[in-house]
């Protein structure tokens, strides 16, 4: 095998080499002998190859393949069984040393199917138990969405599938059982009915449907959509308010898209530029734009206003019903900082309708959309998406630079992106700490940060990362498998 370069990285599937003992293996599914001329690459035709596949013992993912290769003159029916024997003794070592919570979900999910006729499958954080009905019927389901759905109805959440992106077009979800270890939940049982048609979730007759969108099903962006495709509707000025990087700027361009107010015939002025302090400079550049007879006016950054360009904005626009065309204004201003000096009656003259848009981390549900559709503005031609394990990292990442902070990670992972698939090791070291099979402590919380942080500072070299927080190499890399990091990958 050293003779024909049979080592790691070399490539054996199927479609490069043809018939052998670890390709056909995985594209089959079952256990496989080749022997001598069976194998199409010439270079194999010496040996006899026998492969078989492991499962995992829960949730029956390949895992890998146990293959033996001999001389071609040394074949024998008996080494299929003798693997296989292997292959079974490995997934009985794998379901021993599986965790407790898995055990008692697979445990769970044996009793649910002897005794209910209906389809049912166990979800937890990292782990999916299904029949083959179950796992044709949710594919395309993002797993990551299922489980932040059935972790909410555990908790007593009142959210339906609809409200976090869940897809249920094919299916209905008619029972959710959690189950629970030691008093905390690590997963539940869901109940599915693929034979009546999927009735659509009433909606509450005080709210109309939002004709204002942006990517997210929480409950805070939906009330904040909802109270903007009202204000729409009537044309009133509106004031959008919230951090930094949220998101204001692309609710004003939606309201506006709402009330089909073509992108050519908008005005933004964006008072964050550095003439803003010069009060004649932004009124005069104002009052140009108004001459144009723009449909809209979109006034970026209020917050950055000096007291002389606000009161003298405030003053033009106590006078803009008087303009053959009177243009919907809508503002957005950056809270969270210091309060801007003299903004208030500019406030009260543009703030008649009034819109808060919650930061990310306060709306959860909103985070895996938001980085999806992201995905799909910035990715081009290529394709692109985001394993379920990326999708929980995102989920749990706290975004302090909110929707800016998000466009600016998923941006950065296109040019290093190999494969079609995002997976949790191409994010930045940061969110690859939010990959964990369970959610954190406080204390656990600045461990892991500290950790992280050393880390960086070190450029990844992991001894003096250890010195620097005043701990030894054995216990870093304890603590790093503790919270599901690799310690031998290089992270920077």
């Amino acid at each position: 095998m050293d003779r024909i370069n049979s080592n790691v990285g070399f490539c054996i599937s199927e479609e490069t080499i043809g018939t052998n003992g670890v390709g056909s293996v995985i594209e089959s599914g079952a256990a496989i002998q080749i022997s001598g001329p069976e194998h199409l690459a010439e270079a194999l035709r010496p040996f006899t190859c026998v492969g078989v596949p492991v499962h995992h013992p829960i949730t029956r993912r390949l895992e890998g393949v146990i293959t033996m290769n001999c001389q071609a003159t040394s074949s024998n029916p008996l080494l299929t069984p003798l693997m296989t024997s292997t292959a079974q003794e490995v997934e009985s070592r794998l379901l021993a040393q599986a965790s407790t919570n898995e055990r008692q979900l697979l445990d769970e999910y044996l009793v649910a199917i002897g005794s209910r006729r209906a389809p049912v499958a166990a979800v937890g954080q990292d782990i999916f138990i299904a029949g083959p009905k179950v796992t044709d019927l949710l594919e395309g389901i993002d797993r990551a969405m299922l489980w932040e759905y059935v972790r909410g109805v555990a908790l007593g959440s009142a959210t339906t599938p609809g409200e976090i992106g869940l897809n249920t077009d094919r299916f209905r979800i008619v029972g959710c059982k959690p189950v629970d270890r030691e008093g905390r939940v690590i997963g539940a049982l869901i109940e599915f009915d693929v034979d009546r048609q999927v009735r659509e979730e009433p909606r509450t007759a005080t709210l109309p449907k939002a004709t204002v969108s942006l990517p997210g099903k929480s409950p805070a962006l939906a009330n904040a959509l909802t109270h903007a495709t009202r204000l729409a509707a009537k044309g009133v000025p509106m004031l959008i308010e919230g951090e930094s990087g949220v998101g204001k700027f692309a609710l004003a361009r939606a309201v506006l898209a709402s009330a089909q107010v073509k992108a050519d015939k908008i005005a933004v002025v964006d008072a964050a530029a550095g003439w803003a302090e010069g009060a004649n400079q932004f009124v005069s550049l104002l009052r140009r734009e108004l001459e144009l007879e723009p449909d809209a006016l979109v006034l970026r950054h209020l917050e950055a206003l000096s007291p002389e360009a606000a009161a003298a904005t405030s003053a033009m626009l106590d006078g803009i019903e008087e303009l053959p065309n009177t243009p919907r204004i809508v503002a957005t201003m950056t809270t969270g900082g210091p309060d801007a000096p003299g903004l208030r009656r500019l406030i009260d003259t543009i703030g008649v309708g009034r819109i808060t848009l919650p930061p990310l981390r306060d709306r959860q549900e909103d985070i895996a959309p938001t980085a999806i559709a992201l995905l799909e503005k910035h990715r081009g031609d290529r394709e692109l998406y985001f394993a379920s394990a990326t999708l929980r990292c995102l989920m749990r990442a706290p975004w302090p630079g909110n929707v800016r902070q998000m466009d600016a990670t998923v941006r950065g992972l296109l040019p290093t992106a190999i494969g079609p698939e995002i997976r949790p090791d191409a994010l930045p070291l940061e969110l690859q700490g939010n990959s964990r099979k369970r959610d954190l402590s406080a204390m656990e919380e600045l461990e892991l940060g500290a950790i992280l942080t050393a880390l960086r500072q070190h450029n990844g070299n992991k001894v003096a990362a250890a010195q620097s927080i005043g701990i030894s190499r054995s216990t870093l890399y304890r603590k790093l498998q503790a919270y599901r990091l690799d310690p031998d990958k290089q992270y920077f």
